[in-house]
Order: structure tokens, then sequence, then C-alpha cells
């Protein structure tokens, strides 16, 4: 039985030009401003809005945190499909012995792709949540972002897994643009991520060629043929012109971005190597308290589709222009 297809055709999944070669990303380098304290500074700021990211290494020192949630995801493996001490089983077609029941329990295995996450529970543990989205040091950094209150966190996307393409094949990079409402997303490292295995990917600066193609400033929604088609020329000048960033680390390496950055699951090459991985990330978004939150049911964030974010549309959004893409963040914007 096939797994359920959750693409509804949104304009951000349009397909991309033919001409366009994506290629491999580029390795991340850390510049002088990457650590761990709770701040902004004013380096940290520019960057961020220049690059549309920032890393602050070891933000979360939770190793035993860490270690329940690598436990947790190899006991959700169904029927033994994956065996963690047998990467052979990692790419002996995993993905054509996930049945439609298993995708609904514990989330989509798309090749070498697992976004492990259920309405039953899958995202909302309340150790895992309030282990990581609600830590204090993710909120604090939220707040420096986008102001207080933050809204606190009732879940998180899930965990997601990124195991390593099989031996002798290529991968590529999927490219996409989240449809949901996010005002600061978080990408948290909760194993060690080498370099080519598997890290969350980014095109530096794509955050501010997208933004004014949406319908609102923090909003999800993208409607009419007119903004569909702008958004997806505008997404193609990215992916032609802007060569993609592999983010990579240790346990408790965290990745703020803007919700507007075109961004992939990186390739695992690690089946190449003596000590094959899966790749392992937990997405956070935030916003902030006091807005009159509305689903949608269409794109979602809503209990339709995209039920698996956290965050939610609002009433106050007001619409996306080349201008604004700053308006409500906390930061200075001079």
């Amino acid at each position: 039985m096939q797994q359920p297809d959750y693409n509804l055709g949104h304009a951000t999944s349009q397909q991309i030009a033919e001409d366009i070669d994506i290629g491999e990303a580029e390795l991340f380098e850390d510049p002088n401003l990457a650590d761990a304290h709770l701040g902004l500074s004013g380096q940290e700021i520019h960057f961020f809005k220049e690059r549309g990211f920032i890393v602050k290494r070891g933000l979360l020192r939770e190793p035993e945190l860490f270690n329940r949630i690598r436990d947790y995801v190899w006991k959700n493996v169904p029927k033994g499909i994956l065996k963690q001490n047998e990467p052979a089983t990692w790419w002996d077609s995993a993905d054509k012995k996930w049945t439609a029941e298993d995708a609904e329990r514990v989330g989509l295995l798309t090749r070498t792709n697992w976004k492990m996450r259920s309405r039953g529970g899958i995202g909302s543990e309340h150790w895992l949540v309030n282990g990581v989205a609600n830590h204090p040091n993710m909120r604090a950094m939220a707040k420096l972002f986008i102001g207080s209150p933050v809204k606190h966190c009732s879940r998180v996307r899930g965990i997601y897994g990124v195991f390593p393409q099989p031996p002798g094949s290529k991968g590529s990079l999927g490219p996409h643009a989240d449809y949901m409402a996010a005002e600061i997303s978080a990408m948290v490292l909760v194993d060690r991520v080498p370099e080519r295995c598997g890290g969350f990917t980014i095109w530096p600066g794509s955050h501010q060629i997208l933004h004014p193609h949406w319908d609102t400033i923090h909003g999800g929604i993208i409607t009419g043929s007119e903004k569909s088609r702008s958004f997806r020329l505008a997404r193609d000048s990215v992916l032609r012109d802007i060569k993609p960033l592999e983010i990579f680390g240790e346990p408790g390496d965290v990745i703020f971005w803007h919700p507007r950055l075109l961004h992939s699951a990186g390739i695992n090459h690690s089946a190449e190597s003596d000590d094959p991985i899966l790749r392992l990330i937990v997405p956070c978004d935030y916003q902030r308290s006091g807005h009159t939150l509305y689903d949608d049911e269409t794109f979602g964030p809503g209990s339709t589709y995209q039920w698996w974010v956290d965050t939610r549309n609002f009433r106050e959004d007001v619409p996306a222009t080349a201008e604004n893409i700053w308006d409500g963040w906390v930061f200075a914007t001079s």
C-alpha cells in the first residue's frame, strides 16, 4: 500500500526549470561570530539579515535528552524494516516496505528522508517539546528575534532523519520554501552530523528575494496565478545564482533561520565511509503570543494540512512588500 501524498500543489512545490543544475552544496564555514552565548551581537544581526540564518554552536547541552531522542527514533521503526546496527537495511528499498499505515503512525519515509511525526503524539511529547522547543535557551533566543511574549510551543514538527544514499548512488537536493506561518524557525542537531552527511542546507540570502511573493509578511500562503508565477521565477533565479550551503555540526548546535529561506535536507554520503550515520534534526517554529490565529485548511497550517506545524496564520499580518521584510522583528533594522 502506498504512503499518503501530502503535497497539495502549493506554489512553493512548482517544478524547477529544466535548465537548472543544482549540484552539490558547499560546506558552511563558521564566521568568527559563531558561539553559544545567549545574545545577538551587531555582527550576528547583520549576518542574519544578509544571509537569513545564524548558527549557535552548543546552545543546548543535553546529552541525556539527545540519547533519548535517538533511542526513540529507532524504537519507532515499523516492523524492524530498518535495523540500527545493520546499515545495509537502510538502503534496502525500505521506503517500498513502508505502508500507508506506517506513515500515519510514524511519518513518511520518502527515499532516504524520514519525517518522524504523527497526529497521535509523535512531535508533541512533553519531554521532547519542553526539552527542545521550550528549552530556556531556545525561548531566550526566539525573543531576541521576534520579541515577547513568545507563544509556548505545544509541539515540534517531529524528528527529521536522513539516511545515507545507497552505495553508488548520487542523491539530489530538494530546494523548497515552507508554506507555514512562523516568525522564526530553528533546526536543532540532536546527534553528530559530519560534513556531507545530510546537514541542513540553505540558499543564503534567498529570504530577501522570496519574501515579496507571499501574501503576507509571516503567513504561509501564496494565492493567485500571478503571485504563484512570480514566486516560481524568483525561486529559479535563486537556484541559478546562489550556491547552497550545507551546515553540519555537533549535538546541541542550533540553526536559527528566516522562514522565507530556501532550504533542503542535505545529501547523506556516509554510506561511502566506514561509519554510516542517520542524520537527526528537530525542527521548531516560533511566533509571538497575542495574535488572532486561524487555520488555512487548503494549504495550512491547519487541522487538515500542515497539522505538524505548531504556528498559525494570524489576522493582524499585513501584505508582504519589498520593503517590509523586517517589520515586526525586534532587533535594529538600520
